[in-house]
C-alpha cells in the first residue's frame, strides 16, 4: 500500500460513506488521469466537499508531476488536521510524510527533511516513515544520515526486504561491501529467492 492509501485508511471515520466512496475514486483517477482527477477535485472543492476533496486535488497534482505544489497542500492538509484533531498523529504523520516526499521529488530537500522530521516526531515508530526519508537521504548521497535511518527502520521492522536492499546499496556506496552482501544475501532469503554466490 502507498503511504497516501495508509493516509485515507489512518484518517479519521467519514460520517457521509458517499465522500468516502467519492475519494476512493478521485484517488484511483488521480493515479491513472491526474488531469480529470484535478478537474473532479476542484468541482468537488466548489461544491463544499473541504479538505477530502483538498487531498484529492493534491494528489491529482502529484500525479501530474506538480510536486512543489502538492507538497504545500499535503502540509497544509497535515497542519489544519493537527489543529482539528491533534490526537489524530497517525494521519498527520502520513500527510507530513507524503508532504516530505513531494518535497523529495521538487528536489527542495530543505523543506522534505522538515516534513519528514515533523511526521517522525508524531509517530516515531512507524517504519516506512524511516525508510522513505532514507531514501530521499541516499537519493541525495548523504550515506551515513541515509544509513540512520535504514537502521532504525530495521529496528522497527527487521525483516523488510526493501529496507534491507537499500542498506545494501548505501554500504555500497561507503565501501563496506561485506555488509551490503549481508543485505543482499537476506533480503534475497526473504524474498524466496536464492542468493547469488
Amino acid at each position: 500500500m502507498t503511504l497516501l492509501g495508509w493516509v485515507i485508511l489512518s484518517g479519521p471515520a467519514l460520517a457521509d460513506s458517499s465522500i468516502d466512496k467519492t475519494l476512493a475514486e478521485c484517488l484511483e483517477r488521480a493515479e491513472q488521469s491526474p488531469d480529470l482527477a484535478l478537474a473532479e477535485a476542484d468541482r468537488w472543492l466548489k461544491e463544499g466537499g473541504g479538505d477530502p476533496a483538498r487531498l484529492c486535488r493534491a494528489y491529482a497534482q502529484f500525479h501530474r508531476g506538480e510536486y512543489l505544489l502538492a507538497a504545500q497542500a499535503f502540509r497544509a492538509l497535515a497542519d489544519s488536521t493537527y489543529k482539528q484533531q491533534p490526537n489524530n498523529t497517525k494521519h498527520v504523520a502520513a500527510l507530513a510524510a507524503q508532504a516530505g516526499l513531494a518535497y523529495a521529488r521538487a528536489n527542495d530537500v530543505k523543506n522534505a527533511e522538515i516534513a519528514y522530521a515533523a511526521a517522525i516526531k508524531l509517530e516515531a515508530q512507524d517504519p516506512d516513515i524511516w525508510l522513505d526519508r532514507a531514501t530521499m537521504r541516499a537519493d541525495a548521497e548523504r550515506y551515513w544520515d541515509a544509513l540512520d535511518d535504514l537502521n532504525r527502520a530495521l529496528t522497527l521492522m527487521p525483516d523488510q526486504p526493501q529496507a534491507l536492499r537499500l542498506r545494501g546499496q548505501v554500504w555500497t556506496k561507503l565501501g563496506h561491501e561485506s555488509n551490503a552482501r549481508a543485505d543482499f544475501i537476506r533480503a534475497a532469503m526473504l524474498d524466496g529467492q536464492q542468493p547469488e554466490p
